[in-house]
């Protein structure tokens, strides 16, 4: 007995609760809709029939929304997702930490050695959380990327993705969109809001200093960056339903007419038509058995009626020429020639293919720039770490720079053009540092190396003219 009167306690309890809880939601609700005074409105005024010409947050979210379903299930979006990927951020991305030519204080090698190590451990403990392609792939897809910092006292540090709905306006600040700056400078972030998953309520105050935050497509006055394929949704939305539209047609078109003339007049027709339907034979006709095609129709006439079945006019050939115009439309969009985005280089020859890839490599180096920037910044922010934690000291990034190898963008005949280089060099047209420079080296680094390695390479010279030590020079 006491358990049961408990029990319904804690249900009037349970109820009370979830009672109170809407009513403070129409409360909130109704006072968002009521007039505030002039010291408490949070201001941007905009004249009548003009626009802030940025996105608000529903438009926002619906945006992120529409390109994660392209990247998911429209074959072109997810082809451009994937050039970006391999081009940008794939094989052959590799950081390298050099002496800055600038300081006025030589770095001692060690350091150099140091901080690469430091920087792959971070990557290495991370591997699973963090990785250069899902960086890049959630700043083009939603537009922005929030790494979050967790330093519990050990090297290195752990980070983990947040998802950008998770960033939103409190109540409090309606129009902060997650992201709480200075009040006097809007691109300094004090911290940022991140709501929880199911009721949308504040759930953190995460300080800045503890997320790395980048931002794609907008004005660094914007405090939320724009999906790449903003303008390139609603062009593939209509290709695909013009796509649904001309495989329609092509159904409508394949169907079948059987036309069975019948020696007689028109009643031996009708008869014969109503046996067919009915699956009834006569002695005359033989086993006659119920047909059934489809899609089509038969038309059973006598020899006296003349039918003509009108087949549905597609006009395929005015058609294709719209779904290539849409598809240019999208690779205008996109920045990207015509054959990446339907992987089909037959409208080109050699020439005219190599012409067209020359706006793509500048795209896809232009890409590469701005993420050479974003990652020097998380560079930047696990080596602030390191130092925290005394494994180096502070002025050792004063005297680095960062030198980013990234994927080659262009396959051409090596082997020839290196041969062709080193003629020029000989005819005295080029220096080898213009060489070296080709090549994507330092010039400077080179001759540093080689003077290093030169008493090494008079050693070796010396021992294989000696005869002596070949074995081990060989192996």
């Amino acid at each position: 007995m006491f358990e049961y009167l408990r029990d319904k306690v804690a249900t009037a309890r349970l109820r009370a609760r979830y009672e109170r809880r809407v009513q403070e939601r129409l409360m909130d609700l109704v006072e968002e809709g009521t007039q505030r005074p002039v010291s408490e409105d949070a201001g941007d005024w905009l004249l009548v029939g003009e626009k802030s010409g940025r996105l608000g947050e529903s438009e926002r979210r619906e945006l992120r929304d529409q390109a994660r379903e392209l990247v998911r299930d429209n074959p072109h979006a997810r082809n451009i997702l994937r050039l970006l990927e391999a081009y940008v951020v794939g094989d052959g991305l590799k950081l390298t930490v050099a002496a800055k030519r600038t300081s006025d204080e030589q770095i001692e090698d060690r350091w150099l050695t140091v901080l690469a190590e430091l920087w792959e451990e971070f990557l290495t403990k991370n591997a699973s959380h963090f990785s250069y392609r899902e960086y890049a792939r959630r700043v083009w897809r939603d537009g922005e990327c929030f790494l979050r910092f967790f330093d519990d006292g050990e090297w290195p540090p752990s980070v983990r993705f947040v998802d950008p709905e998770r960033i939103g306006a409190g109540p409090d600040d309606p129009h902060s969109q997650g992201v709480i700056t200075d009040e006097r400078d809007v691109e300094r972030v004090r911290c940022y809001v991140q709501l929880d998953r199911d009721n949308r309520d504040v759930q953190e105050m995460i300080p800045a200093d503890e997320v790395v935050h980048t931002r794609y497509g907008v004005d660094t006055n914007e405090k939320r960056g724009v999906s790449f394929f903003a303008s390139i949704v609603q062009p593939l939305e209509r290709f695909d339903q013009w796509s649904q539209t001309e495989l329609l047609a092509r159904k409508l078109q394949s169907s079948i007419v059987l036309w069975r003339k019948v020696q007689g007049g028109a009643g031996n027709a009708a008869a014969m038509a109503d046996r067919a339907r009915s699956g009834a034979s006569s002695e005359l006709d033989g086993d006659l058995r119920n047909e059934r095609v489809l899609p089509g129709t038969i038309l059973t006439t006598s020899a006296g009626t003349d039918i003509q079945f009108l087949q549905p006019d597609t006009n395929f050939g005015d058609a294709v020429p719209l779904g290539r115009m849409m598809l240019l439309c999208v690779a205008a969009g996109a920045g990207i020639p015509e054959f990446m985005l339907t992987a089909d280089a037959s409208n080109g020859n050699y020439a005219s293919t190599l012409v067209a890839e020359g706006p793509a490599v500048k795209l896809f180096r232009s890409e590469q720039e701005f993420f050479t920037a974003a990652f020097g910044r998380l560079w930047r922010k696990v080596m602030e770490s390191a130092i925290a934690a005394g494994l180096i000291p502070a002025e050792v990034l004063g005297q680095v720079e960062l030198r980013w190898a990234y994927p080659e963008l262009v396959s051409r005949d090596r082997p020839r053009e290196r041969e062709a280089d080193v003629r020029l060099v000989e005819a005295g047209v080029l220096s080898r540092a213009e060489v070296q420079r080709r090549e994507k080296l330092d010039p400077q680094q080179v001759a540093e190396e080689l003077t290093r390695e030169q008493p090494l390479r008079v050693q070796l010279a010396g021992q294989k003219t000696d005869g002596s030590g070949t074995d081990e020079v060989d192996a």
